[in-house]
């Protein structure tokens, strides 16, 4: 079993060197041409438009090439009085004037809400004016940026803090009011929404 391994093996390499040394190599003699002293007049197919000169008798719009001795390209001959458009932005990058008005009547709508569903802490229900107000001194010089709430339905008093559009913001708050104040609870109520924004 190991000998014919061996022997197709050895048979193979034979047949690969055979091959390898039986490639003719062949020099290519193909004459390389100059393709820089290539020309040809083509103004007989350019589109004529009504900025060029006319055509005369059959003949096409004579538009000189000249052909530069560094390149051998062929360049169109400048004009003394042409004058170039500034390069400015491009019209298709302009923002539509319906997508704006669009936009506008969002932004208008937008500033027209003013309340929002959200979250307030109720830190005090009771029937004692002085209690209410004790408390509300005391919201006022530890959280300056939370808004009051004080509502009286006779007898009673409520006093609500705050204006949160997350439930996560108003947690945050609760858990610092509650230290202060054991009776606070957080709530959802309606909010107002510029106050919102102000709270950090």
């Amino acid at each position: 079993m190991r000998h014919e391994l061996w022997l197709n093996c050895l048979g193979l390499a034979l047949v690969l060197s055979s091959c390898a040394g039986s490639r003719v190599s062949s020099s290519s003699t193909a004459s390389s041409s100059d393709y820089n002293s290539y020309n040809e007049d083509l103004t007989a197919t350019r589109p004529v438009y009504a900025g060029t000169p006319a055509t005369t008798a059959g003949s096409a719009t004579t538009r000189p090439a000249t052909v530069s001795a560094a390149s051998g390209a062929a360049t169109a001959p400048t004009r003394k009085n042409e004058t170039r458009k500034p390069a400015g932005v491009p019209e298709a990058l302009h923002v539509n004037r319906q997508l704006e008005l669009a936009l506008d009547t969002i932004a208008d709508k937008n500033r027209s809400v003013r309340y929002a569903p959200g979250f307030r802490v109720q830190v005090y229900v009771g029937n004692q004016r002085k209690e209410v107000e004790s408390i509300k001194l005391l919201i006022y010089q530890n959280f300056p940026e939370l808004s009051p709430y004080l509502s009286y339905s006779q007898p009673t008093y409520k006093l609500k803090v705050g204006d949160f559009m997350r439930r996560m913001d108003a947690e945050r708050y609760y858990s610092s009011i509650k230290q202060l104040v054991s009776s606070a609870q957080l709530q959802a109520d309606k909010i107002d929404v510029r106050r919102s924004l102000l709270i950090k």
